[in-house]
């Protein structure tokens, strides 16, 4: 009975850590979802700390909401950085790859200013949408790896 309820808890948890992934949110906006340290969260994700199935539960429904609302992504650097985070790339990494700085990348996803026309033509490409679908209330670029 208890190897079931660990199993339950670990399927819980890996199920939200993979919408997370999906979506681009980070741990530290969970963590400031949840009211928790985003160490906590972290070891509770990743499934590190023991948890209760409600706790798990609590976690995962806190996910979910935070996708339903699309509350981490709600400006158009929001998105870039879903993006981003959803397609596994650094900012260094992307930075590289486009010619930039990774303190140009970080501006464009904190809203201070937005990239050239023909750079987010290579960033849709680098994320995996050759659509340009980005806007608000859309998923992230990049397909689900299920």
């Amino acid at each position: 009975m208890a190897f079931q309820r660990q199993q339950e808890i670990e399927q819980t948890t890996t199920r939200a850590r993979a919408n997370m992934k999906r979506w681009g949110i980070t741990v530290s906006f969970l963590a400031d979802q949840l009211g928790v340290s985003r160490q906590y969260a972290w070891q509770a994700v990743h499934y590190r700390t023991p948890l209760s199935p409600e706790k798990a539960a609590e976690i995962e429904r806190a996910v979910d909401t935070i996708i339903a609302q699309r509350r981490h992504m709600r400006s158009f650097g929001e998105q870039l950085r879903a993006a981003r985070i959803a397609s596994g790339f650094t900012l260094k990494q992307v930075a590289d790859m486009i010619g930039y700085s990774w303190v140009g990348v970080e501006r464009w996803e904190k809203n201070i200013c937005r990239p050239k026309p023909g750079v987010l033509w290579h960033l849709f490409m680098l994320y995996g949408d050759s659509s340009h679908s980005i806007r608000p209330g859309t998923p992230p670029l990049v397909a689900s790896a299920e």
